[in-house]
């Protein structure tokens, strides 16, 4: 497809947003440090996509063409998607700024966006399990910088949402149905950075995902900090954003007490001598992509280990066993924001879906592969491709929470489209995978209601 034919796309609702970022040590040809597809970006907006075993549904969030957030539904049922319901605009198309999705107890729906760097909106389902009627609830940090919300319910009647704000991480909670929040409170605080001169705060990227099941639910939270070289090279932006380690923290009250992975409590806020470390990158550079919880209720970390003059990436695994963290290494892509997910299928079969497959050299997505492993996240092997032959790049990929407890034919949803700057088009596609599909297919959104098939 080029420029011209852009024309004859579809309507802006069925379609996602497409997002540049980065001008810091570019490699040759390149126009920003990632940028294409991203209407499931990114990493730290999580969960996008819930399965809601009442009516058997899984609803899914993105950020449209115009980065408005938008949700549709698939009923697994009769095997149709619901055309997608727009409930907001923001100012600009930065797609940090895209929806994340929770189900409470009564099956109202709450959408959280609009953030990354301005306070999270918050908005609710007029009616239990139905996309077609949203009303505004309370604003979140009304006068803050917030970034990231990543909703959950931890105890029965209590909504919890974490999120970054300098000079960390912190959440609120309500049991009012969003209608009020809580006084923020610190999860973690790394302080100012030392070889920035004072001048910036350490900014946390944390991914975090909750125990289904009885309450209260235990919520795992892993993290990486920003921050790192000497002032020259901060100054000449000669780093682009390198993360560095993985830490890691859990909580089974809700957030209000926080420890270690042996149960050895922390004072909080958690700052970075007493964080546990999973590991340490040295002057290379950490890229979380996901965690995930197993059939025993053990952590999975997926992560990238990234050097940024080259953008040459390793994909990691870390898993908690009976003797402590272990690491397996997965295998190689050519971007750190090339992006995936773990899948776990069952307790003798974990999934990663991520962009493993280099496409568009040296940007960010490509083709997803399948990687498996039956023996606890021990080790890993390339078992089938999910896409084949495309024109362009395919990438954030995000896994249906719940997915386990559903008919399985829609486990992931993921974004598709150029990812060169400049492109040859901004025509952004949604995808899904599911059992018994041989290949990732673009998602089959019904007309506009009102109009013709």
């Amino acid at each position: 497809m080029t420029m011209a034919d852009e024309t004859n796309l579809p309507p802006v609702e069925t379609r996602g947003v497409w997002y540049h970022c980065g001008s810091a040590n570019l490699l040759p040809d390149q126009g920003a440090v990632y940028s294409g597809p991203m209407a499931t970006y990114c990493v730290w907006l999580r969960p996008m996509a819930v399965y809601a075993p009442a009516v058997n549904r899984s609803y899914f969030v993105y950020g449209n063409a115009e980065n408005a957030p938008t949700i549709s539904c698939y009923d697994h049922a009769t095997g149709s998607f619901a055309y997608p319901v727009v409930i907001g605009s923001n100012p600009d198309g930065d797609a940090h700024r895209n929806p994340t999705l929770l189900i409470d107890d009564q099956g109202y729906l709450y959408m959280f966006w609009g953030s990354h760097g301005h306070p999270t909106f918050v908005h609710r389902s007029a009616r239990p399990y139905d996309i077609s009627a949203w009303e505004p609830r309370a604003t979140i940090e009304p006068e803050g910088r917030t970034s990231y919300p990543q909703p959950f319910m931890l105890r029965a009647g209590e909504i919890f949402v974490s999120y970054r704000m300098a000079p960390g991480w912190r959440y609120v909670t309500s049991t009012d149905g969003a209608a009020t929040w809580s006084e923020p409170r610190n999860i973690c605080a790394f302080g100012m950075n030392p070889a920035a001169r004072g001048t910036a705060e350490f900014s946390i990227y944390g991914v975090t995902v909750a125990e289904e099941g009885a309450y209260p639910r235990r919520i795992h939270f892993a993290w990486s900090r920003l921050g790192g070289g000497t002032p020259a090279e901060i100054e000449n932006k000669h780093l682009w954003a390198r993360r560095y380690n993985v830490y890691y923290a859990c909580s089974d009250d809700g957030g209000r007490t926080w420890q270690r992975s042996d149960g050895t409590p922390y004072d909080v806020p958690i700052d970075e001598d007493q964080a546990e470390l999973l590991y340490d990158c040295g002057e290379h550079g950490v890229w979380l992509k996901d965690i995930q919880v197993d059939a025993r209720g053990r952590p999975l970390i997926l992560f990238l280990d990234a050097e940024v003059e080259t953008f040459r990436s390793t994909w990691n695994v870390l898993r908690l066993t009976d003797q402590g963290w272990a690491l397996a290494r997965v295998t190689e892509s050519d971007h750190m924001y090339d992006q995936g997910a773990l899948l776990m299928m069952g307790e003798s079969d974990l999934r990663i879906w991520g962009a493993t497959t280099d496409l568009q050299p040296h940007e960010d997505g490509g083709e997803i592969e399948e990687w498996r492993s039956t023996d606890g996240g021990a080790t890993w092997s390339n078992t089938r491709h999910l896409t084949a032959g495309s024109q362009w790049s395919h990438n954030h990929v995000k896994p249906v929470r719940g997915h386990q407890l559903g008919p399985g034919d829609l486990r992931a949803t993921w974004s598709y489209g150029d990812s060169r700057q400049p492109p040859q088009t901004r025509d952004v596609r949604l995808y899904y995978f599911g059992d018994g599909m041989d290949a990732g297919r673009e998602i089959p959104f019904p007309p506009a209601p009102g109009e013709d098939g």
